[in-house]
């Protein structure tokens, strides 16, 4: 059967009102995070898990598991605006998961990855690994190198003058930083930008004063750093967002506007 014009964008418009609904109808199940502001080190490690940023979002209620992954008692309760505290008495790597429900049984859950040894994680790229080292210049014309950072909270970003989501992104750095540089958040922005001077004037036009902005000339390969974390100068590489802990630790990897200020919180 042939459609006519008139008909096929009838349909059209019915689909895609019928896909707005079943959106509506998705039940909104609970969100669970699971934070800690450290997860490695020698044995023994306390950690501190903070449950305050999980969400209730059917308004039902919520309660949660927390299976520290030692082999020890699972907990359960429905207080959420605490602290649960566990030590880890022997070295080993073990992966904390919590799992909330809320009162009509939709379940969410998180995982953190806890590392009991004296070395901490292995180097890596990926969440719960030590971040690379390296050493770079700035565009002031300093010198820096990440480790030294260590006993920080440390953002770093990948981005680029030339990205227009790079750019949109920067005023959501910088409401991070004028909140939590006080409790030692640090931000150094790694511009992929093909000539340093591209970073420097946007950086400068637009009051970015704050962030550690460092350029390393790189072409069409990428820059030693870029390459180091496998960021990519196009725009499905930048802007990308790694957040290291105090020890080092990544401990998140993504778009910088996914990054919120309440995670940041809870690792500080």
């Amino acid at each position: 059967m042939r459609l006519s014009r008139h008909s096929m964008i009838a349909l059209i418009a019915l689909c895609a009102l019928l896909s707005v609904l079943s959106g509506c109808l998705i039940d909104q199940g609970p969100i669970a995070v699971l934070n800690a502001a450290v997860i490695s080190g020698p044995a023994p490690l306390e950690v501190a898990f903070d449950l305050s940023h999980c969400e209730d979002r059917s308004g039902t209620g919520i309660s949660y598991l927390l299976d520290f992954g030692d082999g020890s008692p699972t907990i359960a309760s429905d207080a959420f605006n605490i602290v649960v505290r566990h030590t880890y008495e022997v070295g080993g790597t073990f992966f904390a998961r919590l799992t909330v429900t809320d009162g009509e049984g939709r379940a969410g859950s998180a995982q953190l990855t806890i590392t009991v040894d004296a070395t901490g994680p292995p180097v890596g790229t990926i969440v719960g690994m030590t971040a690379p080292d390296f050493t770079a210049h700035t565009t002031e014309g300093g010198e820096i190198t990440l480790s030294d950072f260590r006993g920080g909270v440390v953002l770093l970003e990948f981005w680029g003058a030339w990205c227009s989501p790079c750019k949109e992104s920067m005023p959501h750095l910088q409401d991070l930083y004028d909140q939590y540089a006080e409790s030692g958040l640090v931000i150094i922005a790694v511009s992929t930008d093909g000539q340093e001077q591209d970073a420097i004037d946007f950086l400068i036009s637009n009051g970015y004063n704050d962030f550690v902005s460092v350029w390393e000339p790189g072409e069409k390969r990428g820059s030693p750093i870029t390459q180091l974390y496998g960021v990519s100068s196009s725009l499905v590489g930048v802007p990308r967002t790694f957040l290291l802990d105090r020890q080092g630790v990544i401990r998140y990897v993504g778009h910088p506007e996914d990054l919120s200020s309440q995670f940041v919180e809870g690792i500080l």
